[in-house]
């Protein structure tokens, strides 16, 4: 398994770079949001791969982050879905952005993505829904308060589907940061009228 590659950035191309590691290059594709990050020509970059092997070819997937790396594993382990629909996932959205949409159930978000049609979105929705890392929310110093309350939240029968949309929203729109008891009567508040509106 080849985990990342370190090297000198030697071409762009539509979909690909090309990384020369000690004189051997070598070809990854990248997804969009990747390729517009990329640096000059010549210059270090750092890429994170998945080595995808076929019955025919060698495929080497690049990302920017080890997350990426990972959500890209999770997707693809999808029956169904293959490396370029999540590519097409990667390339529209960053991984705390793509959970956003899986927790709040957002088939409408992931159909923007090309390629990703109603089925497959209604299939990544859940087959994901039970594997979001409350830690890829990017809320700053408040990870640990966040996991302290799904925690919670899980210890008085709510799923984690059911609340951790209600989290987010509370933990983004705090300035302050909160007492847990305040931010659980929150999320309570919240389940309570999503209730009331079904």
């Amino acid at each position: 398994m080849i985990s990342f590659l370190k090297g000198i950035l030697y071409d762009v191309t539509a979909d690909t770079v090309l990384v020369d590691v000690n004189g051997v290059g070598f070809e990854i594709i990248i997804h969009a949001r990747g390729l517009r990050t990329m640096p000059e020509r010549g210059r270090d970059v750092t890429v994170f791969t998945r080595l995808q092997v076929s019955d025919n070819e060698l495929r080497l997937y690049g990302f920017l982050s080890r997350s990426e790396m990972e959500l890209f594993n999770r997707i693809t382990a999808i029956s169904g879905i293959g490396p370029r629909v999540a590519m097409a996932i990667l390339g529209c959205f960053e991984p705390a952005e793509f959970f956003r949409a899986i927790a709040a159930q957002d088939r409408k978000t992931l159909t923007t993505v090309p390629g990703v049609g109603k089925k497959n979105a209604e299939r990544i929705l859940f087959e994901l829904k039970d594997q979001i890392p409350i830690a890829s929310v990017p809320v700053g110093s408040e990870g640990s308060e966040a996991e302290a309350l799904l925690e919670a939240l899980l210890g008085l029968g709510y799923s984690r589907d059911e609340v951790y949309p209600h989290i987010m929203s509370i933990l983004e729109q705090n300035e302050e940061i909160l007492s847990l008891e305040e931010n659980l009567r929150r999320v309570l508040k919240a389940q309570g009228q999503s209730r009331k509106k079904r």
